[in-house]
């Protein structure tokens, strides 16, 4: 990720798990409520299925899952962020999990640092930056690299 990719600007903070997580608002469509989702036969452990989103279908993903964090569980608060990622050159339409939309968030270029280096290559490549309010930490996202790694796509391989 190029060292302006990260601007200050409005992020919408978000829950996974115990981690307080950001991405830029402008890829954000919509925030939507616990919806049902329905599993895809021989899809990645991390693509927790499909939902319906304005009459057309979308894959849900689970960055939890993606990232080692264990499953995003379906309960009463949890939210499917609907975003645009670059996929392979292509712009797709995706449902991201979080256990929780927080609120839209200011960061100025003084409370973003570059991602520290965590010890794994995808782990690095899918945190864009950490930004820093009061004493809270928050991981801005790169999402379109997130899924990128390793060579992702929604079909799990043969041998998966």
């Amino acid at each position: 990720m190029g060292e302006n990719a990260v601007r200050a600007g409005q992020y919408l903070s978000f829950k996974l798990g115990e981690g307080h997580y950001a991405i830029p608002v402008a890829r954000v469509e919509v925030v939507l409520e616990k919806q049902p989702i329905t599993r895809v036969p021989r899809a990645r452990p991390w693509l927790r299925g499909v939902t319906n989103h304005r009459g057309a279908v979308i894959p849900v993903v689970d960055l939890r899952l993606r990232f080692g964090m264990g499953e995003t569980p379906i309960v009463e608060g949890m939210s499917i962020i609907v975003l645009q990622l670059d996929f392979d050159g292509d712009a797709v339409t995706v449902g991201m999990l979080a256990d929780g939309v927080r609120e839209v968030i200011d960061l100025e270029k003084t409370e973003l640092e570059s991602a520290p280096d965590v010890g794994g290559k995808l782990d690095r490549k899918a945190i864009a930056a950490i930004g820093k309010k009061g004493d809270d930490f928050i991981v801005i996202l790169d999402v379109d690299e997130a899924f990128a790694s390793e060579g992702a796509s929604f079909a799990a391989d043969e041998g998966e």
